[in-house]
């Protein structure tokens, strides 16, 4: 399907490569509905390979600089992909480092995830069933982009995130227990889980987040 576009933009002295992207591009949950997404990175942008949303073939064109350095809301759709056509060698290392991050910065999303985490607990304990709940449930998107930073991968969107680590495991793995406080916000599960982060935290040098929560350290722990 995408044949065409390649053997196109390899004539094409403006394009520096193709990158198949989406469900297609890794070969997995692909569906008849599934279309066939594609990144042209290019030098210039001319509009020479327009699309739009909802085309059986939707094309980005894209710089290079941009394919470096895109939002971070996109990051996770250039995980683990290869070009079908890198002329230079420059798109698969924009790839590369679009993708990755830098594990020193993940204090801010440890400290959001204890944030939550104690307000959960404190919630639960005045009784605020359905915002204790909540509060659990919004602590898991700061719990993973805390394991994800501190490890170096972009932090994958949820569709992809039991791929990921069958794929590329990280030391932590237990999606079970995120499904328990998703659905159930249970204080023990919680708990339990911070513990997990606290033992990661301490082992990347990143203690300091942990105790600036004391004296409640102990509460997050379940020690009381």
């Amino acid at each position: 399907m995408l044949e065409p576009i390649v053997e196109r933009a390899r004539s094409d002295d403006n394009v520096i490569g193709v990158v198949h992207s989406g469900s297609r591009g890794r070969g997995m949950y692909v569906t008849e509905r599934s279309d066939w997404d594609a990144f042209v990175v290019v030098r210039e942008l001319r509009g020479e390979y327009p699309s739009q949303h909802g085309d059986r073939i939707e094309i980005s064109e894209i710089t290079l600089a941009r394919l470096v350095d895109p939002p971070d809301w996109a990051r996770p759709a250039l995980l683990w992909l290869e070009p079908q056509l890198d002329k230079t060698g420059e798109v698969a290392e924009a790839l590369r480092v679009a993708t990755t991050v830098d594990p020193a910065t993940a204090g801010e999303p440890l400290d959001g995830y204890v944030n939550m985490l104690y307000r959960s607990l404190k919630n639960a304990r005045v009784g605020l069933e359905l915002a204790s709940l909540l509060d659990a449930q919004e602590s898991i998107p700061w719990f993973l982009q805390f394991v994800f930073t501190v490890h170096g991968p972009v932090r994958p969107y949820n569709k992809w995130l039991s791929w990921e680590l069958e794929e590329h495991p990280l030391p932590w793995n237990d999606l079970p227990r995120l499904e328990r406080i998703a659905r159930t916000g249970d204080l023990a599960e919680q708990q339990a889980l911070f513990r997990d982060a606290e033992s990661l935290a301490r082992e990347r040098g990143l203690g300091a987040v942990i105790d600036s929560w004391e004296p409640d350290v102990a509460l997050l722990r379940g020690d009381h």
